[in-house]
């Protein structure tokens, strides 16, 4: 009997996830690796505001979209030095649309999903902790007393002020001549207050996607990474037209339609 013909093996389908930002992930493994002075600066570079004025005006999945392009043709035009504009600073711009897109995938998720209530939960464990930590240490103080019930405010919609609330008496009582003693007996140790000031942190970021991005919609920390993406590119776009138009050999990206969108011509100024 002829033996059965083996089917070639099929090759594996690609993992290639359409959105992902796959460009500027691998332009960061040939890129100069960014410290955090180097962040400072470069972050400096444009306020909050100017961000999201700028984000607010577009959408970030398209912005994402064109940005891989644009990071692409803006490390080719630096296959030769560029007067103005270097790889770290490029670096820089791949950075921030990794944040970007990891940024839209937590605004994909709805408002109150497992994560949120899992900050919720953690949230409110740490405030029952902090305010019977502070009647601990407090007791004798009636003022101080009063001062904690009044901070101590239950409920989902309160967490985030009650907590930073809470953290104010703490670091506060602590600051007093026994406080300390008496705060780490109770459990208010700096170690447990800085977890807590991490979680609020948290909290708080967690909040405002949830108040702020609607189904649909950028949320306000998805638009100041988007803004500051777009700031970036017009930033890089002005300094490699003034090469070229110093005499250096450049080739100058296109302005896509969502930086076209927010700067024409483009600007970093406004």
């Amino acid at each position: 009997m002829a033996a059965r013909k083996t089917k070639p093996a099929k090759k594996p389908a690609s993992r290639k996830t359409p959105g992902i930002p796959h460009v500027a992930l691998k332009l960061l493994e040939t890129l100069p690796p960014l410290d955090a002075r180097r962040r400072r600066a470069y972050l400096g570079a444009f306020t909050d505001a100017q961000c999201e004025a700028w984000g607010a005006r577009t959408k970030a999945e398209a912005v994402v979209r064109e940005a891989e392009r644009f990071v692409g043709a803006v490390a080719a035009a630096l296959s030769r030095p560029v007067t103005g504009y270097g790889p770290a600073r490029l670096a820089w711009l791949c950075t921030l649309v990794t944040e970007l897109h990891d940024s839209v995938e937590v605004d994909k998720a709805a408002p109150g999903t497992e994560a949120r209530a899992g900050l919720l939960a953690l949230a409110d464990t740490a405030r029952k902790k902090l305010a019977t930590g502070l009647v601990s240490a407090g007791t004798g103080d009636d003022a101080f007393l009063q001062a904690v019930a009044d901070r101590d405010e239950p409920g989902a919609l309160a967490l985030e002020s009650t907590l930073t609330g809470l953290l104010q008496l703490a670091l506060r009582l602590r600051r007093t001549e026994h406080g300390e003693l008496l705060a780490d007996d109770a459990g208010l140790s700096e170690a447990f207050l800085s977890s807590v000031s991490a979680l609020t942190d948290a909290l708080r970021d967690a909040n405002e996607r949830a108040f702020t991005a609607a189904p649909g919609h950028d949320s306000a920390e998805t638009n100041r990474v988007e803004g500051r993406v777009l700031r970036e590119m017009a930033f890089a776009l002005a300094m490699l037209r003034r090469a070229r138009a110093d005499g250096e050999r450049v080739t100058v990206p296109a302005a896509g339609p969502e930086l076209t969108a927010v700067s024409t011509p483009p600007s970093v100024a406004t």
